[in-house]
């Protein structure tokens, strides 16, 4: 219960303990553990005073999406950056927490947006402490000198923290526009500078400033004035003693404080001017006033900022900062004396976005050397918190425009942008590439200085700040050459970079429901790099990304470096930081910077799910010098402007300029190319390391072979195949097919990656037996005729040493001999001597064939973590391990570090640690040494070191040693092959693999080895397991091996690293059962100490399951899986508790299966007990049905006997466990899609429609629906004239005919009155009651297909007309008779009985007549 509570009170005291910061490696410790206290009254400026408003929630920044429109949410709160289309919205916004149920009550899925994680290992800036050979990184040097290539006319975005252009070696550096302007981008909302307080000034007609003598002539926050005496001419804002309030902008925000404004007060005036004459220039004698507050909370920078119209009034151009009185207030706490403030911008530099002097710098000193810096002017901001709205006017409620992206400066005077680096991450980024050469450094605090030249000096850079993920589709697309309307992006025309370098990447995937590879992020950058994928004239972009830092395990790659287009880069060593700043003076890294181009421990490895090779390429990442901004913290400091950089962030930088020297040589010799053919140059010109394709990509980027490449010189060639990409299309179709882009604001795109080359070959899923081939074309560029060997090659393990030792901690070194600093335990290389006899007759230390030494050191579980505290990982204790070359300088047989050149070393807080040597046989001249160091104190994982001295325990180290041999399997359809001079041939190389291989992916190398140059090629091929339903898949591994293999993890685990960090390994399941719709998994393994996360996954690389659910923690805590401790002051994220579900050496994963196609299982090793190297693994999977489903598919489908010809069928089947439907017409199988079957293509006459649906488990329903087709209209004849004019009456006739009329309601007449007759041909329609006028009668007739016809009958009434004789052939009236129609009835009764009554008087007068002759 103790540890329970422990855990949970830690948990939540997390979010509230100051930010993580990087270890180098393991036992390099960061003694800066204080916890601050961020709130903004810890370093009060003394320029302005902040009012913070304590009842405020704290806010944080979400990613909300949805369907339907973004007004929906706009009523709950403002939206600050969106993109809106008719498929749903993707939007940032800020608020409270708890206002979280609200949005998802309305259905929107929202995720709390996190910070990137940067990939660097190490940042310094000017620590004190042998040259850097960052000049000549990649052979970056020989390339400037022997080809004048350094980068020109090629334009770099660096996706990064931002850039800090103050360094004189980087000014040249920024890129700029047609109009000199710098081209920046601010997407997460820093550098917005607010200038909206105003001051009038009362300027005569001949320039002369005068006091004003009556107030309020000008609605602006105060005015200015004239002291007497020639005193000054000031900004008025003391105000009697009311100071002056004004809103500033937190570039904090949201990680500081509540709000993006904050509402200061100034109180002390501020000169403009020397006297009424001499005087800050402002046309329109309105001048604006700022604040910029920027930096970090423990030591802001407040800079007040001058804004005037120079030169046409209202036109605002020119921006003056009170550089001295900042930097008074930046460095108040480093002395003692009583600071008096200057508050005055005449004495400062004016500054004017275009003039080529945007960089806000400051020389304190007048030394002729910069001491400050605030920034760069010129960026232009997204408006992400809504502080602008169109009239530029600051809105308190903060409504504005969403997503506005503003202008570089307001010509109102209202706002500015400026760009900033407070990491300096990327400005270690940029100078890696872009570095002139120009300043000198003292690197080693010794009499010597260095120059620091960059890969590239003379590229441009588009700095891009991106510290969220939420920040980073907007950085992307807007580099690429997109333009956003706040709806959707459209392309330029033209790219804005030529490379998009990303030092950064996402660990906790889990959180984005997918693996790397098939999230968001990686399939938008996947898309960036595919020329014509968003538009037909849009050319591509170059994306490089570093691999990450969470290495030494394998699939520790994470998102979105898993991209397969873009160029993942991993690490290598160069030991220039021995002897500089922390590590001066320290016996474990020896005395000697010699060594390099080493794999460094802490390189995340591929292969990521998709089972592609990766990394792509290596450089170096441990490390070298990069300038840093100029600024101090103290005015005593006296610390060059420089920084050792490190990581795979520096890596990436490396390759980036590298391809920039690629791009401009490209042009410079009118080579058409895309961003594919850069990498495949690059990829094709790499060094082998002679590392596994997973560890090392094609190997270590070299730029002066690439530039040989292009010109046809050294007899370099290319290798390239279109087969991986038709294999990875294969993979990721249906993912980038789904993606929605247009909830991203983009087009949906044309995409497909087949026939794009790659020199990495990917041979895609395939079964046990199967076999795949890729036709290599080889491209000579040469003037001569070349000869080329195809070596297909993997490696292979041929010997293995071990030799158990216990540590003894804190021993002195004889050659330092200080008060607490230890050397490491040595152990000669030759001790390892317990050989497995892999093989025989061995007698040398290191074995002559091999290529490869992998040296590890492992110990226990329980020695690593005091397992009897009763808060979980709160004692830990780790060595680390070197290897060094040793020359016993005075022959004493004892070791002192002063003899010791470091090769390299390996370290991490965690159960083993793990080093690499490339061709060990070549980088020993003496003895080879290893060293075991005990880091001498004891830390916990959530707070640090524990102040307690470390204790011995037990290890094993191992070394393994190995070759590269023939790869079984694989073949060439030719082993040598003749390229005739410029030419290309290409060749076939087949892999079958073996009916036994269990799943996974496979590895090994294609070498085209020619006489001065050899390309090598990085293949892998997945294994799949076909499924067979209730038959259980078994897969019971050995562990023999500590290079990649699919039976076996090793321990990789870092408490202090990432996520990432640990092994993973990835399994394929191939069901084809549509009736399977669960699966039960089990995993397990050897020892109770080791820990495992298991994730299932559908086809599209979505997470369905886990055995680590992370419940209401990941609901409310971002959590990635349950089993994660987040970060700590003492860890990055790495760390995890052992949560078991099964038992201690077994967890259960259950997965619901909905669909057919390749399922993969990816588990992770967050945990290892230590007492070997690796550990295998055993896997039971079981696919089956777990359903109650008796009841057969419905069929709904209302169809009438009769239909028309342009009739939807649109049949209904109700079943939620469909397998398939099929439908005859007529005899003949047709199609039925989701919008219905359109009868127009059918003839006249009968038909019959059969519906057959089946079910997953065998329920079958069959229906069959007759019908007949009706294409043929009723004829309809009116007979009665139209336009005729009646005055009593109108008579009707019409003549029908259809061989389908229904017996009734055939045939309609719609009076003017309103009433309908049906069914009547003949008919007289009574009209004397109506008005005169013309009128009309609808007369339809509609057959029993409901084919209608419509005419209309138009006459006119004129009551003083006499109407025609009714004829006979009118109908009699119907009973429903008018009154007229009563009254002719009764003239004619009247008529006939006076006809009766005349002819009887006739009659009788006749009779008498007779009579009377008579």
């Amino acid at each position: 219960m103790k540890l329970v509570f422990g855990l949970i009170f830690l948990v939540l005291l997390l979010p509230l303990i100051s930010e993580s910061f990087s270890y180098f490696d393991a036992d390099i410790i960061n003694h800066h553990l204080d916890n601050k206290n961020n709130n903004f009254n810890d370093s009060e400026s003394e320029i302005i005073q902040f009012n913070e408003f304590p009842n405020e929630q704290q806010v944080k920044r979400y990613l909300i999406f949805g369907k339907g429109s973004l007004s929906e949410i706009n009523s709950f709160v403002q939206t600050p950056y969106s993109i809106s289309s008719s498929n749903g919205f993707f939007s940032i916004i800020a608020i409270p927490e708890n206002t979280l149920s609200i949005f998802q009550s309305k259905g929107f899925h929202i995720i709390e947006d996190f910070q990137l994680d940067f990939h660097s290992k190490y940042v310094t800036k000017n620590n004190v402490s042998q040259i850097s050979t960052i000049g000549n990184i990649a052979n970056s040097e020989r390339v400037h000198n022997l080809y004048n290539v350094t980068g020109n006319d090629v334009t770099i975005a660096i996706i990064d923290t931002g850039v800090d252009f103050s360094n004189p070696d980087m000014q040249h550096a920024l890129a700029r526009d047609n109009k000199n302007f710098p081209i920046m981008l601010d997407p997460d909302g820093q550098g917005l500078i607010l200038t909206n307080a105003t001051f009038a000034a009362n300027i005569d007609q001949y320039g002369t400033i005068k006091n004003f003598t009556k107030s309020s002539l000008y609605n602006t926050t105060s005015d200015v004035y004239v002291k007497p005496r020639g005193e000054g001419v000031f900004l008025n804002i003391n105000q009697n003693g009311d100071g002056t309030s004004l809103l500033v902008y937190n570039s904090m925000f949201p990680m500081f404080g509540s709000s993006p404004l904050l509402n200061g007060t100034l109180n002390h005036d501020m000169r403009i001017g020397n006297d009424k004459h001499d005087y800050i220039e402002s046309k329109s004698g309105i001048y604006h006033l700022g604040v910029m507050y920027q930096g970090s909370p423990s030591q802001p920078q407040v800079v007040p900022v001058l804004v005037v119209d120079s030169n046409e009034s209202g036109y605002y151009d020119t921006i003056i900062p009170d550089m001295s009185t900042s930097w008074q207030d930046f460095t108040k706490n480093s002395t003692n004396e009583k600071i008096e403030f200057d508050f005055d911008f005449t004495d400062d530099v004016h500054h004017v976005i275009g003039d080529g002097n945007e960089f806000l710098v400051y020389d304190y000193d007048n030394d002729g050397e910069f001491d400050y810096s605030v920034g760069t002017l010129g960026a232009q901001i997204l408006d992400i918190y809504g502080v602008i709205e169109n009239e530029s006017n600051i809105d308190d409620t903060f409504g504005a425009i969403n997503g506005t992206l503003l202008p570089p400066i307001s010509r109102n005077g209202e706002f500015f942008g400026v760009m900033t680096d407070v990491q300096g991450h990327g400005t270690g980024s940029a100078g890696t590439i872009i570095s002139k050469g120009l300043v000198e450094y003292d690197i080693y605090n010794d009499t010597k200085k260095f120059n620091i030249r960059g890969i590239a000096p003379d590229a441009k850079i588009i700095p891009v700040k991106a510290l969220w993920f939420g920040d980073i589709l907007y950085a992307w697309l807007w580099s690429a050459g997109f333009d956003n309307d706040d709806i959707e992006w459209q392309f330029s025309g033209n790219t804005r970079a030529d490379i998009i370098s990303n030092s950064w990447g996402i660990s906790t995937f889990p959180n984005f429901e997918y693996a790397p590879g098939f999230d968001l992020l990686s399939l938008v950058m996947t898309t960036l790099a595919l020329p014509n994928s968003f538009s037909e004239d849009y050319p591509g972009v170059l994306m490089i990304s570093s691999a990450g830092n969470s290495g030494h395990g394998y699939g520790t790659i994470g998102l979105p470096n898993a991209s397969p287009t873009g160029i993942s880069v991993g690490a290598t060593t160069n030991n220039v930081f021995v002897g500089y700043g922390p590590f001066k003076d320290e016996p474990r890294f020896g005395n000697s910077t010699k060594h390099s181009d080493h794999v460094v421990d802490f390189s995340s490895r591929g292969p990521t799910l998709i089972g592609d090779p990766k990394p792509d390429l290596m450089s170096i990442g441990a490390y070298s010098f990069t300038p840093a901004s100029v600024t101090k913290p103290s005015k005593d400091h006296v610390q060059d402007p420089f920084g050792m950089f490190g990581g795979t962030s520096m890596s990436a930088p490396i390759v980036s300029g590298t391809a920039a020297l690629v791009i401009q040589e490209l042009k410079d010799n009118s080579k058409p190319f895309s961003p594919f053919d850069v990498k495949n140059i690059l990829m094709s010109t790499a060094n082998d390391m002679h590392n596994d394709v997973f560890t090392q990509g094609s190997g270590m980027v070299d730029s002066l072979d690439a530039i040989r490449l292009i010109n046809g010189e050294g007899g370099v060639f290319n290798v390239q195949t279109t087969d991986s990409s038709k294999n990875l299309n294969q993979i990721l179709e249906l993912p980038l097919k789904n993606l929605n882009y247009t909830s991203i604001g983009m087009s949906s795109p044309e995409i497909s990656l087949e026939n794009i080359p790659q020199t990495s070959w990917f041979g895609g899923r395939l079964n046990p037996g199967d076999t795949t081939s890729a036709s290599f074309k080889i491209q000579n560029p040469t003037n001569n005729t070349l000869t080329v060997k195809i070596l297909p090659e993997n490696l292979k393990l041929i010997e293995k040493f071990v030799y158990d030792g216990t540590t003894e901690p804190h021993l002195q070194d004889s050659y330092h001999n200080k008060s607490k600093v230890f050397r490491p335990n040595y152990i000669p290389l030759a001790n390892l001597t317990n050989s497995e006899n892999i093989h025989t007759n061995f007698t040398k230390i290191i074995p002559e064939d091999s290529s490869l030494l992998v040296l590890n050191a492992n110990f226990s579980f329980e020695n690593f973590m005091n397992q009897t505290n009763p808060i979980y990982a709160d004692d830990l204790k780790i060595a680390s391990l070197y290897l060094y070359d040793w020359k016993d300088k005075n022959n004493d047989s004892e070791i002192a570090s002063d003899e010791l050149m470091l090769v390299n070393r390996g370290g991490s807080w965690g159960t083993m640690q793990e080093l690499r040597v490339s061709k060990p046989t070549d980088h020993f001249e003496n003895q080879p040494i290893i060293g075991v160091y005990p880091v001498p104190e004891r830390y916990s994982f959530w707070g640090g070191s524990i102040k307690e001295n470390a204790t011995s325990f037990d290890y094993t180290l191992s070394a393994s040693y190995f070759k590269k041999d023939s790869w079984n399997g694989v073949t060439s359809d030719k082993e040598i092959i003749t390229i005739p001079a410029n030419e290309s041939v290409d060749v076939n190389v087949k892999i079958k693999t073996q009916n036994e291989q269990t799943t996974g992916i496979y590895d090994g190398f294609i070498k085209f080895e020619g006489e001065h140059h050899t390309v090598n090629v990085p293949v892998s091929y997945v294994i799949v397991e076909k499924i067979e339903k209730d038959i259980p898949f078994t897969l019971v591994g050995q562990n023999n091996d500590v290079n990649f293999g699919n039976e076996y993890v090793k321990g990789a685990f870092d408490m202090t690293n990432r996520y990432m960090a640990g092994d993973w390994r990835q399994y394929y399941l191939d069901v084809q059962d549509n009736t399977i719709n669960n699966a039960s998994i089990e995993l397990s393994w050897k020892n109770e100490n080791t820990n495992f996360s298991a994730f299932v996954l559908d086809p599209q690389g979505k997470i369905i399951s886990t055995n680590m659910p992370t419940g209401v923690f990941g609901h409310f805590m971002n959590w990635a899986s349950l089993d994660w401790l987040g970060s700590s002051p003492f860890s990055q994220g790495g760390g995890f508790f052992p949560v078991k579900n099964k038992d201690n050496t077994s967890t259960l994963i259950f997965a619901p299966i909905n669909q057919t196609g390749t399922h993969s299982l990816l588990i992770h090793s967050t945990l290892f007990e230590g007492k070997t190297v690796t550990e295998p693994i055993t896997l039971v999977a079981k696919f089956s049905t777990l359903t109650s489903d008796n009841i057969p598919p419905k069929i709904i489908l209302e169809l009438d006997n009769f239909i028309k010809s342009d009739q939807i069928i649109f049949p209904e089947i109700i079943e939620d466990n469909l397998a398939s439907v099929s439908y005859t017409l007529d005899g003949n199988l047709i199609q039925i899609d989701d919008v219905g079957f359109n009868t127009n293509t059918l003839d006249d006459g009968k038909h019959s429609l059969s519906i057959n649906a089946i079910d997953k488990f065998g329920l079958t329903t069959s229906e069959t629906f007759d019908f007949i087709l009706d294409s043929e209209m009723p004829l309809l004849e009116l007979q009665s004239q139209n336009n005729t004019i009646v005055s009593k009456r109108l008579d009707i006739q019409v003549s029908v005919s259809d061989q389908n009329l229904p017996t009734s309601h055939y045939l309609s007449f719609l009076l003017p009155t309103g009433e309908r007759v049906v069914d009547q041909k003949s008919y007289s329609f009574d009209v004397s009651d109506l008005n005169e006028g013309e009128y009309l009668i609808e007369v339809s007739v509609q057959d029993m297909a409901k084919n209608n016809v419509l005419s209309k009958i138009i006459f006119e009434i004129d009551h003083s007309v006499v109407d025609p004789p009714k004829t006979s052939s009118f109908s009699t009236p119907s009973p429903e008779i008018t009154e007229s129609d009563e009254n002719y009835l009764l003239i004619i009764i009247i008529g006939i009985i006076a006809i009766a009554i005349v002819s009887v008087l006739v009659i009788l007068n006749q009779k008498s007549k007779i009579i009377q002759k008579n």
